[in-house]
Formats: structure tokens, sequence, C-alpha cells
């Protein structure tokens, strides 16, 4: 079963390969970018010098920051639309005759096509993010000892392995697993819907949260979704002020994460999606 599993998840990457090389193109323009942008860092690190050392550290690791937001981002549109299209697309170029053809049932095919955004994709943004701050890292060296400047302070406030770490665990942690309930509505979405299945996804809960405001007056339907989205609680930002982002990237610790009534409330959830959507598969037909 493990291995069938694994066969299918492959299946998905060799099938979606923009799932991998969308995000590495991004990766590839960042790099590029900076480059450019490196050309500027000796007289730069002449004003940071003169600050203090918490500022100096911010001014030093923006750049780093920005990069892992864009790539973030990135993510997240590449796993919204990998799973709108996930079980709508192979009803629609037919291809679902051949792989219910195969020894894969629908409960497997669907998990493993929950966990390319829930698990995959993460750790795929991850490293894409460690290797584009590393060729930062490296060109800025390369920049400042060219110019006969110090690259002391630079590798001095640049912590990149712990906040490479608290990097994936934010990634797989808050971004992947927390985030498993809106992946697996958008899986159900794209088992049901016969056409324009983003615009199913997107109207449901773009109607509860209009119904809620006018009924109750609140929105908290959509400050659910949006935390969720944001890969964060509302306690991590208390936690980390005055650090960085970089430094709040693993602000929740793990044994507060699943003590969260929510995030197993949200597991719940997911599970009666995936349920749905594993039913609607086996009794699919090409639209």
């Amino acid at each position: 079963m493990i291995r069938r599993f694994a066969w299918a998840l492959r299946r998905e990457l060799w099938e979606m390969r923009w799932i991998w090389l969308a995000p590495s193109g991004i990766a590839v323009v960042l790099v590029v970018g900076f480059a450019a942008y490196a050309f500027h860092l000796p007289g730069q690190m002449t004003a940071i010098a003169t600050l203090d050392a918490a500022h100096q550290r911010q001014a030093l690791i923006a750049p780093y920051e920005v990069v892992a937001g864009f790539l973030m981002v990135a993510g997240l549109l590449v796993a919204a639309i990998y799973c709108v299209d996930a079980l709508y697309g192979e009803r629609r170029d037919r291809s679902i005759l051949l792989w219910k053809s195969l020894p894969v049932s629908d409960a497997m095919t669907v998990l493993a096509k929950l966990c390319i955004p829930v698990l995959v994709l993460p750790v795929i943004i991850w490293a894409l993010t460690v290797a584009v701050h590393v060729a930062m890292l490296l060109t800025s060296t390369a920049v400042l000892a060219a110019n006969g400047e110090s690259v002391a302070l630079l590798w001095s406030e640049l912590h990149l392995v712990p906040n490479s770490l608290g990097l994936l665990y934010h990634l797989v942690a808050l971004h992947g697993i927390s985030t498993a309930p809106l992946y697996a509505w958008l899986l159900l979405v794209s088992a049901w819907a016969t056409r324009a299945p983003l615009a199913w996804a997107i109207l449901p809960p773009v109607a509860i949260g209009f119904l809620e405001r006018v009924a109750f007056g609140t929105t908290r339907f959509a400050e659910l979704v949006v935390s969720r989205l944001a890969g964060g609680s509302s306690g991590a930002a208390e936690q980390t002020a005055g650090a960085t982002l970089m430094d709040s990237m693993a602000a929740v610790p793990v044994t507060r994460l699943l003590g969260e009534p929510g995030l197993w409330v949200g597991f719940a959830v997911a599970a009666v999606f995936v349920a749905a959507a594993v039913r609607l598969r086996r009794a699919a037909q090409p639209v």
C-alpha cells in the first residue's frame, strides 16, 4: 500500500510538472533580480554598519524575507490552482478512464492529491527558498569581496540554518497541514463541478462571509479563512514582537499548535470533504 501511495504521488508530480517548474522559474527570477541589486551592497553596508545591532540584522535580512514571502505566495497560488484542477482535469481530458482502470483506489488517489499541497509543495517551496538564500549569500559575499568590503557582518547576522529550519516548520505545519481543510474543499469542488470549478470554489465562501456580515455584523468566517491562508495564529505576532519575520517562522510551538481545538476541527472538516470527494470520484464520468 505504501509503495502504491508513493507511486500515486510520483504520478501527480509527473503529470503536473508545473507544480515545481512554476516556483522554480520564480526562484530563478528572484536570484537574477538580487544579482542586479547586489551591486549596490558595498554602499549600503557602510550605512548599515552605523546602525545598532537589531537594526543591522533587520536591514541585512530584509531581502531574504522578501524572497521567502514571494515564494510562499507562489506556493499558495500553485496549491490552489492544482487542487481546483486535480479531479476536474482528469474528467475533462478523459484520463480518468485510464487511471480508474489501474489498481489504485479512489481514496488513495484523492489522499495522494491532498498530500501534494499539504506536504509535498511546502517542502518544494522550502528547498527553493533555501537554494535562493544560499545563492543570495554567495552573490553578496562575492560582490563585497570584489569591492574590498568585509563580509564578517553579513555572515555573523544571517543565521541561515536556524532560519531555514523555522521556515520548514512554518511551511509544513502552518501553510500545509493547518490549511488542509481549504485544500480539501477545493478538491471536493474539483470532483463535483462540471464547469468553472474555480468559480464554484470561491462563491460559497464569499456568500457565507457576506451573509454573516449582513446578518450578524461580524467577519469571523472571513478572518478564519484568511488566518489559515496566512499560515499563522493571532498569538504568533504577540510572541515575536520586535523580531524579524524569519525569526517568527517558528513562533507557534508544536505543543501549542496541537493543543488548538481549531486544528482538530479543521481535520474533521477536511476528512468530511475528502470522503465526499472520494465518493464523487468513484461515480465520476468524463465531462
